[in-house]
């Protein structure tokens, strides 16, 4: 058994962070259609109004927080809208923010964090007529 107090401990510990952060989406979702539609296995991306017919079937508002890969910096959110059965994700406004410079504390070491860049975005989530 580990202790809380053991390098091992700490590591586990970390591990498990890392594991769970990577597995977690920072988007929140609101269901606009009562409609339920067949999962898809293809979304495009959209940062216009699509010309096409299309119903919105909800929105989502939030950062992505999963460990994707750079083909696809979007990962949790192109997984939700394939569940959701939508064609396309629309993007309606994004909002970079950045995170200032930090100092911590790391193995009795002070340790710089150099700033990081991230982005909120939101829109919805459609399928066309």
């Amino acid at each position: 058994m580990y202790l809380i107090g053991s390098v091992r401990g700490w590591m586990w510990i970390a591990a498990s962070l890392l594991l769970a952060a990577g597995c977690s989406s920072g988007f929140r979702y609101e269901q606009l259609s009562s409609e339920v539609y067949p999962v898809t296995h293809e979304v495009a991306w959209s940062a216009g109004e699509p010309s096409r017919p299309y119903t919105i079937i909800a929105k989502f508002r939030g950062a992505e927080t999963s460990l994707c890969s750079l083909s696809q910096p979007y990962c949790s959110l192109y997984e939700e809208a394939m569940r959701r059965g939508a064609d396309a994700i629309w993007v309606q406004r994004r909002e970079p923010w950045t995170r200032p410079e930090q100092w911590v504390i790391i193995q009795g070491r002070m340790t710089r964090i150099p700033p990081a860049t991230y982005e909120q975005i939101e829109g919805v989530f459609i399928r066309y007529k």
